[in-house]
């Protein structure tokens, strides 16, 4: 087994430009010139966890719903060479059958046909069997940048309403979480728009005047402001027209998929929306499923930045879909939330693709995940977090039976359920959601984005 690749790839990983490759049509496969090695998947173990948050608290109150428990999955997948790759647990908690992948080798990648943490983890092996890390694996024509700007994606416990514990609500509860990101280093803080309006009597402008113009005084003018789609609902068109205004005049720097990811019916609305706020870039991509999902929004530029995942269908599709958004000039912004484990992919995704630009740090206040799975998490330090030069993605898991005694998985907690002070909030969420994808998905309903 090689132990190295440094000769093979170039001190950089580079092999030719990106500008010249955009130029002259030609395009390099994943794996070209990285060298194959003689490698078989011998088996697949999937680990579940699961976090409750402590007696009255939520791991996510900003919405028409409460988060009270919240499930991790781990996936490691061995090899007859001894080594183990390490990615994300699959989305739900079925069990599933990985027996076709037994004698297959990870090199295949690229032809497998894989998506989510089984095709993360191949990664994995593949870094380490070369000894170079994923990133500089990733970046096959351009120069990787171990250094990835994260911003703070937070605003998941903020209430218009006065909980009864002595805490800030509703605006000054945003602007003192604000206040503590940039403190912490981070030039960026994403939140989501409060629990539900109608009880607290918002609207889309009384949201801009009185929350996003008092937060953008109290952070002052160069600090970046992201607001997102709500919590489990969705803003109407005529919603996001409102604020699009207000916050261009404040100077937010992106607004994320507020109609959320629905297909080429909304694009006429979505540029209406852009052309509206010029000051701000619109971002989006979390509920694509596919590059060829993706793609009608990445040729038409509807978002300047995509944010696909790539705990939810992998590196490999996502490095394809980076390499058509580069070469329209859109940025990849990837959605990462939950673990730690989508932060180690993620960011080694961002570091080698040509148009790596942001990688959303997730900062909920109540979970294990971000800090319990690995030995040394990874942290941002100023707003940055710099990835080693250990091979494949430089992460070793914590003890797994430890872990699984300290949060044992417990499918049959609650997790999701309407805001018992709101219980019939989460109706009108729903009959909300199901109304903008009723406009622009007439013929049925899409995947929540």
């Amino acid at each position: 087994m090689a132990a190295t690749a440094a000769t093979a790839l170039g001190a950089a990983g580079c092999r030719q430009s990106s500008t010249a490759t955009k130029q002259s049509g030609s395009f390099t496969h994943l794996l070209e010139g990285v060298g194959r090695e003689n490698i078989k998947i011998t088996g697949v173990k999937v680990t579940r966890l699961t976090y409750t948050a402590p007696k009255g608290e939520f791991v996510h109150e900003a919405g028409p719903v409460v988060l009270s428990s919240q499930d991790c999955a781990i996936t490691q997948v061995f090899t007859d060479q001894g080594l183990v790759g390490i990615g994300p647990g699959p989305e739900g908690g079925r069990d599933r059958d990985f027996s076709s992948l037994t004698g297959r080798n990870p090199f295949d990648v690229e032809l497998l046909g894989l998506n989510g943490g089984i095709d993360v983890a191949c990664w994995d092996i593949i870094g380490k069997a070369k000894g170079v890390p994923v990133y500089r694996l990733l970046a096959t024509d351009n120069q990787p940048n171990p250094r990835v700007h994260v911003y703070a994606s937070g605003g998941v416990n903020w209430t218009f309403y006065d909980r009864g514990d002595g805490k800030p609500y509703g605006a000054d509860a945003l602007i003192e979480e604000a206040l503590r990101y940039k403190e912490m280093g981070f030039d960026t803080f994403k939140w989501r728009p409060g629990t539900d309006w109608e009880e607290a009597g918002i609207t889309a402008g009384k949201l801009g005047e009185t929350v996003c113009r008092k937060l953008r005084e109290a952070v002052g003018p160069d600090f970046k402001l992201g607001l997102e789609k709500k919590a489990w609902d969705a803003w109407t068109f005529e919603q996001a027209m409102e604020i699009a205004p207000i916050i261009n005049d404040l100077k937010f720097y992106f607004f994320e998929q507020p109609l959320m990811d629905l297909g080429p019916a909304q694009f006429d609305d979505y540029l209406k929306l852009k052309a509206a706020m010029p000051n701000v870039m619109l971002w989006g991509g979390e509920g694509f499923r596919n590059l060829e999902f993706a793609r009608p929004f990445i040729e038409k530029r509807i978002y300047d930045a995509v944010q696909s995942d790539s705990i939810r269908f992998g590196i490999t599709e996502n490095w394809r879909l980076a390499r058509v958004a580069a070469f329209h000039d859109v940025k990849m912004v990837p959605h990462n939330w939950i673990t730690a484990l989508g932060t180690m992919c993620n960011t080694h995704l961002v570091a080698g693709v040509p148009n790596g630009f942001m990688c959303e740090y997730f900062l909920y206040p109540n979970t294990a995940w971000r800090d319990a799975l690995f030995t040394e998490p990874p942290a941002p330090k100023n707003g940055y977090i710099t990835l080693n030069d250990k091979p494949g993605f430089g992460m070793e898991l914590v003890n797994l039976d430890e872990l699984a005694k300290k949060y044992p998985y417990t499918p049959d907690l609650p997790r999701l359920m309407a805001n018992p002070r709101f219980p019939k909030a989460w109706d009108r969420a729903r009959a909300r959601e199901e109304q903008v994808r009723a406009k622009y998905q007439p013929q049925g309903p899409g995947r929540r984005g």
